[in-house]
């Protein structure tokens, strides 16, 4: 009878030891999965992150030079009230 017990003992270690591996396993597949989710989502954010930076940066270089052409007129301008007006500029 004693080898009959041990091996109950045996058996049920054996088994409690195969379901917590089993749920261990199933545990990190979940948390794998769920990582390279998380993954693709931040390559997607990073993705919509840099067109945004290049859709800023073109908006930034148009107001650059939308800039540059108002003081190119305005300085045309003031040219022409001087020129109408027959004052000189001082150097």
């Amino acid at each position: 009878m004693t080898t009959s017990d041990d091996m109950r003992r045996l058996m049920v270690t054996l088994m409690a030891a195969a379901v917590l591996g089993a749920w261990t396993f199933a545990g990190t597949r979940a948390s794998s999965q769920d990582i390279a989710e998380l993954q693709h989502e931040i390559e997607e954010v990073e993705l919509e992150a840099k067109e945004r930076h290049a859709e800023l940066a073109a908006t930034v270089e148009e107001i650059k030079n939308n800039i540059q052409s108002e003081a190119i007129e305005a300085a045309a301008f003031r040219a022409q009230v001087r020129s109408a007006l027959e004052i000189r500029e001082r150097h």
